[in-house]
């Protein structure tokens, strides 16, 4: 076999292996884009209920109607094993925080919203429109199908998503890790975060803030 006949055909495996490449990018950025497309409409939800539980760090409950917001963190205290419960309303610029750790109570009244920790945000990919973003998020992440408690999903593993299962017909994430614990024996172990949500159900009730004469007030800083 003559050198032109070899580099012909060395040509013709680079190209068939770029096509293979922008065929398999292509249909990664459309789902990518599909899915977004599907889950902007939940991020801009002005009434939802958001719940994560993960394995490690406790459970997180959201709620938020129009201007009110409410987020609930219930866990263990790693010291005392007490439970702890934090509870923040937030209404307009203002958030009122109530701690409960079983044989105590405070509460943090009147800080401004931007001095407590963002709320919970619905999941989405954020390449800000941008196609050449869009192109580098797809290279760089894994995309197959999946089911997830028996919903069609595709398991997305990114620099944005670690290990996450996305509906298909939603956009939302119901499973993913969310970063990494450090045990006793100095090993890590993921963070498996399943998320819950409910759209339109949010009612003005649950904004209702606890009895202040149970608290004892503590000035925020």
């Amino acid at each position: 076999m003559n050198k032109k006949k070899v580099l012909k055909i060395i040509l013709l495996i680079v190209l068939i292996a770029i096509v293979i490449f922008l065929a398999i990018t292509i249909r990664k950025m459309i789902i990518i884009s599909n899915l977004n497309n599907k889950v902007s409409k939940y991020i801009n939800s002005n009434n939802r209920y958001e719940k994560i539980v993960n394995n490690s760090e406790g459970t997180t409950e959201f709620y938020l109607k129009d201007e009110n917001a409410l987020m609930i963190y219930t866990s263990k205290e790693k010291d005392t094993g007490k439970n702890r419960k934090l509870m923040q309303y937030t209404k307009g610029d203002k958030v009122n925080t109530y701690i409960d750790v079983e044989d105590s109570k405070i509460a943090m009244l009147g800080a401004s919203k931007d001095e407590v920790p963002s709320q919970i945000i619905i999941m989405g990919f954020d390449y800000e429109n941008n196609l050449w973003n869009l192109f580098k998020l797809a290279v760089m992440s894994k995309i197959k199908t999946a089911k997830y408690e028996g919903k069609d999903c595709y398991f997305v593993q990114s620099l944005i998503a670690d290990n996450a299962y996305i509906q298909k017909e939603t956009g939302l994430t119901l499973k993913a890790n969310n970063g990494y614990s450090v045990k006793e024996d100095g090993t890590e172990e993921a963070i498996v975060a399943e998320y819950y949500y409910e759209f339109g159900n949010v009612d003005d009730s649950i904004f209702v803030e606890p009895d202040i004469s149970q608290y004892k007030i503590q000035e925020s800083n």
